[in-house]
């Protein structure tokens, strides 16, 4: 299509020269050969552009033209389309907290800070139909399930396309470039992304005898292990491949000071908001059994920010990077 296009605006080209030297034009044969020229580039790109994607819920989504005003319903999107070099121009917040709020905070979107206006839709958890209305958008994204009860009233201000949280990064990350046209920049991110993994995976062999413990705190300030079976940092085979200590939980749980001092991880990774984190860190800070934990004696303690929960590519890359330099210390 390309190949054609070159030739046609050859041809015009030629054509134009020809009639140039002839003579036999006037100005306003001129500007209406410019004006059909014109509408040629539009109507070959609008053609080109024209295409239907099927969602994660199986709908089938056509776009007739480039989605320009792109509305995003949970921050953990934010970061793909800034780095598919095509920013919302509205987004909500993630479940408690509001765009802003992630803009200003999340570590994946530091290198996007004053590059574009995105205009807060507010929190995730309470959608704001009026507001998602105003933002004016082209198309609607956000994650499957999150919109069940409003999908039909937010079907009649834009199309929806919904994405499988559960998808792996690279899928996710393919579907956001379909909407917006930036499959060339996705195929880059992904390359980039998996050699970092890579990377870091290789430096890991090198500590396999090492156990690290993925955590985050509740608002008890009890110790939740993220499960082994939840997170690409023990996957053998596309993740990180960490050693998880005996008794780390497959799934998601909730575990005392006795149960992690009885795991004795090497490493604690903490990935969530680091004054939550904090707190609960003070707390256990006088007691015996913390102070006996490996990865306290040996400060091994890693601060990993809660936008990393995402595990974009953005914000893979920055674990492997983090696990890099704790490694290398």
């Amino acid at each position: 299509m390309k190949k054609n296009m070159g030739l046609l605006i050859s041809l015009i080209f030629i054509i134009g020269i020809l009639s140039g030297c002839s003579g036999t034009h006037n100005e306003n044969s001129i500007s209406k050969s410019d004006s059909t020229f014109t509408k040629e580039i539009k109507d070959h790109e609008k053609s080109e552009w024209i295409r239907t994607i099927k969602d994660a819920t199986g709908k089938e989504i056509k776009f007739d033209k480039k989605p320009e005003r792109v509305a995003i319903l949970h921050a953990l999107f934010l970061d793909y389309f800034f780095a598919l070099k095509t920013p919302p121009t509205a987004s909500a917040g993630a479940t408690v907290g509001s765009a802003m709020k992630a803009l200003d905070e999340f570590e994946t979107l530091k290198p996007y800070a004053g590059t574009a206006n995105v205009m807060d839709l507010g929190s995730a958890r309470d959608l704001n139909l009026e507001a998602i209305l105003k933002s004016k958008p082209d198309v609607i994204v956000t994650f499957k399930g999150h919109v069940d009860k409003i999908y039909d009233q937010l079907i009649k201000i834009a199309p929806v396309v919904q994405i499988d949280i559960q998808d792996s990064w690279q899928n996710k990350t393919m579907q956001c470039a379909k909407i917006v046209g930036k499959e060339d920049v996705a195929t880059q991110m992904i390359n980039e992304t998996e050699k970092e993994i890579k990377k870091t995976r290789e430096l890991l062999e090198n500590h396999k005898d090492e156990t690290f413990a993925l955590l985050r705190v509740d608002g008890k300030g009890n110790f939740v292990a993220f499960g082994f079976s939840n997170t690409l940092y023990y996957n053998k085979k596309d993740g990180f491949n960490l050693s998880k200590p005996n008794g780390y939980p497959e799934n998601s749980e909730v575990i005392s000071l006795e149960a992690l001092s009885q795991m004795n991880p090497d490493y604690i990774i903490f990935r969530h908001f680091p004054q939550l984190v904090n707190s609960t860190i003070q707390k256990q800070k006088s007691s015996p059994v913390w102070q006996s934990l490996n990865a306290v004696k040996n400060d091994h303690i890693l601060f990993f920010d809660d936008s990393l929960n995402s595990e974009s590519p953005r914000a893979l890359q920055i674990a492997a990077k983090n696990l890099r330099k704790a490694l290398s210390k």
